[in-house]
């Protein structure tokens, strides 16, 4: 059998958590103890996640992403911000399993990427030029089959224009392992 590699992607409303924090309806949390965002209906207002279609159990688009995977198979999680980290980054920087032994140690890691992008204004006729980007991922390998995994994930927000921390944030998908 092949081993997958399940590419989740999570994408963080960062200026309605930065509002929250801002009106103090919602504290930024610690690293040992980040804020929750709830489940369900309350951390959709925050969190998307979408996955390859062929990996989704159910949830594609909500906070609560269910993916299939085998024993063997890789998940990674990349982040960005649904302004594409130009005023806001967020990493994630801790999960927990449970069970604990269903999946690896995560790993943290930045790819270094490289892209073609129109150079200007015009997508179809401008010139394409090379930019050099760096992506944040985190990944994990399935090791427990036959398994629904409950986990959580926790995330740094930052403040790109003075590199503060806004806040520490977690929240709670699954995992279903069919064999």
């Amino acid at each position: 059998m092949i081993m997958a590699l399940i590419n989740i992607l999570v994408a963080v409303n960062a200026s309605e958590l930065a509002s929250r924090l801002a009106d103090g309806s919602m504290k930024p949390g610690s690293v040992s103890s980040p804020t929750n965002l709830g489940a369900w209906g309350g951390s959709d207002v925050f969190v998307s996640m979408i996955a390859q279609n062929s990996y989704v159990a159910s949830d594609q688009g909500g906070s609560e992403l269910d993916i299939k995977a085998n024993s063997g198979d890789t998940v990674r999680w990349t982040v960005s911000t649904f302004d594409g980290d130009t005023d806001y980054t967020a990493f994630l920087y801790n999960g927990s399993f449970n069970p604990s032994a269903s999946i690896t140690a995560l790993n943290y890691f930045n790819m270094h990427t490289s892209v073609y992008l129109p150079s200007g204004s015009d997508p179809v006729n401008g010139t394409l030029q090379l930019f050099h980007n760096n992506a944040y991922a985190t990944q994990g390998t399935v090791i427990e089959p036959g398994q629904k995994i409950q986990y959580t994930l926790s995330f740094k927000l930052v403040n790109n224009s003075t590199g503060a921390i806004i806040g520490y944030f977690t929240w709670d998908p699954f995992i279903s392992i069919s064999n």
